[in-house]
């Protein structure tokens, strides 16, 4: 439990620098939460927490905790660029995230169909 004290506090500490992007209200808090949860490798319970959500970091968390949870196609698609975004979100990040997805997908076909 005083880890995942710890966690928030530096969560909290981090929500100062998230690279210019503002978040409101709510998607900050669920945000902070998902990236807790995360940190303390608890991936189920930032899935379900960012189930859903629209925002390019929320989105980039929700495909970090599928990915974890070897949920390949979902993470696949928080990450690709839709209606919404034109965008990976959360940059490189995003990018080299979306590549280990499709990398594992392509193991997983090859792996079927051997």
């Amino acid at each position: 439990m005083w880890n995942f004290l710890v966690l928030v506090k530096m969560a909290l500490a981090h929500s100062f620098l998230l690279q210019g992007e503002e978040l409101s209200g709510p998607f900050k808090n669920m945000q902070l939460l998902a990236n807790c949860y995360l940190q303390n490798n608890q991936a189920h319970c930032a899935y379900h927490i960012l189930k859903g959500t629209h925002m390019p970091q929320c989105r980039y968390l929700f495909a970090l905790s599928c990915f974890q949870m070897d949920l390949m196609n979902e993470a696949e698609a928080a990450l690709s660029p839709n209606e919404s975004s034109s965008e990976v979100p959360n940059g490189a990040a995003g990018h080299y995230l979306l590549g280990l997805v499709y990398r594992f997908l392509t193991c997983y076909v090859q792996c079927f169909n051997a």
